[in-house]
């Protein structure tokens, strides 16, 4: 059974990005970024404590809501634990974010082929018609004041 709570290490967060093969952050990093989490979810094996999932927004706290650091350990995978950790995402979007007569933005950056799945929830992609597509851009700071 997985249990969710809102507590993730630096450690446990670090593992859950290695098993898809994202990059580890620094412990400034994490201790700067994950406390301003608008919404985070980590889900739990209620048998061993590990963490095994999570999944994250960040936002301006009024119009705009980004989706990141959505993981399920792949041995987790296929048993709805992601649909749980949007599920309870969309649920805070709608009851505590925003107000009523309001419109905001959702927006996140798919891995590649999970497309379908954000779709389930009302999500679509870009391009298309009215919207370009989403874009990113990574830096890494070898030495001070050199980015690659």
């Amino acid at each position: 059974m997985i249990t969710f709570d809102k507590t993730i290490s630096l450690e446990e967060y670090n593992h859950l990005r290695s098993l898809v093969d994202w990059y580890q952050v620094s412990e400034r990093q994490f201790i700067t970024s994950i406390p301003k989490s608008i919404f985070i979810t980590v889900g739990r094996d209620s048998e061993t404590g590990k963490a095994v999932s999570m999944a994250r927004a960040v936002g301006d706290g009024g119009y705009h809501l980004l989706v990141v650091d959505v993981i399920v350990h792949p041995d987790y995978q296929r048993q709805g634990i992601g649909k749980q950790m949007i599920s309870q995402l969309m649920d805070f979007v709608h009851t505590s974010y925003i107000e009523e007569g309001e419109t905001t933005m959702v927006s996140l950056l798919s891995a590649k082929d999970k497309e379908p799945f954000y779709e389930k929830f009302g999500f679509f992609r870009r391009p298309n018609d009215e919207r370009g597509a989403g874009m990113s851009q990574f830096y890494t700071q070898t030495v001070k004041g050199e980015i690659q």
